[in-house]
């Protein structure tokens, strides 16, 4: 329908978006689109303005909590609030699932370590968001648990998310789109270099874009899955999705990061 309704008509087209190339590589889109052969296309990528060498870091934690663990939920609870409290709130974490987000939600309920004890408030992103989202940027220091629609298109400028929190990379959850399209690649090696791992990219891509919305915001960008780790599978895919910027290993690098970028005000939020 693309190629019959727009693309086989002689009129130039301007196809732009913050997440179209990976890299240097528009090929997913292009084969998504049924652009791949066409000759009429042109390629560009402009570069951020955003300084994100100086404004921004990648965290990777040392101690990456494995997927498979039975108590992989308990860890990963453990290791979000550690996090929250260095950064002192300010954050937004990001889940794949709403399963994921529950049960996280739930353990730092039980554990009454939020609310009551911690002094950062925690907002939750379910389907009531206007009103959530309009709490938690009012809210000095907050912290907004969220999934679905918050990986694209919400703005967070300034202050309000200086810590952007990845439990899991973002791959797609199996479906009969991907099922059908597998029959297109001999292994299925092929099929998730070609497409799983790409899909998984643009998304961690718009992700990130959450965490720096203009020229002066700072932040640091935690990702916690297990396949980021120094001998991680897809680590190396990771980066060549996002800018480069320094890298953390450290959660008091992460402290040291945000008191030299961070006003006196920054701290006492939520105190």
């Amino acid at each position: 329908r693309m190629q019959n309704t727009v693309w086989s008509k002689q009129i130039p087209l301007l196809l732009t978006s913050g997440t179209l190339a990976i890299g240097s590589s528009f090929r997913r889109f292009q084969d998504e689109c049924g652009l791949a052969d066409n000759p009429r296309v042109m390629e560009s990528i402009a570069v951020s303005p955003f300084d994100y060498a100086s404004n921004c870091r990648l965290f990777f934690s040392r101690y990456s909590v494995r997927l498979s663990s039975e108590r992989y939920y308990d860890e990963i609870a453990a290791e979000i609030l550690r996090l929250l409290y260095t950064a002192n709130g300010h954050a937004l974490v990001l889940f794949t699932s709403y399963a994921d987000l529950s049960a996280v939600n739930e353990r730092l309920a039980t554990e009454c370590l939020y609310r009551l004890k911690s002094g950062i408030p925690i907002f939750v992103m379910r389907r009531n968001h206007p009103q959530i989202l309009r709490q938690f940027k009012s809210t000095p220091g907050a912290v907004l648990l969220a999934t679905g629609a918050a990986w694209e298109g919400m703005d967070f400028p300034g202050d309000c998310v200086s810590l952007l929190i990845i439990p899991r990379l973002p791959f797609a959850f199996p479906d009969a789109i991907h099922e059908h399209e597998k029959r297109n690649y001999p292994a299925l090696h092929d099929f998730i270099r070609s497409v799983i791992v790409p899909e998984m990219q643009i998304k961690l891509k718009q992700g990130f874009g959450r965490a720096i919305r203009t020229e002066t915001d700072t932040c640091v960008v935690a990702i916690l899955d297990e396949r980021c780790s120094a001998r991680g599978r897809y680590r190396q895919d990771v980066l060549d999705a996002l800018p480069e910027m320094p890298i953390l290993t450290e959660i008091s690098d992460i402290r040291q990061f945000l008191c030299a970028v961070k006003p006196q005000s920054y701290f006492e939020a939520a105190a």
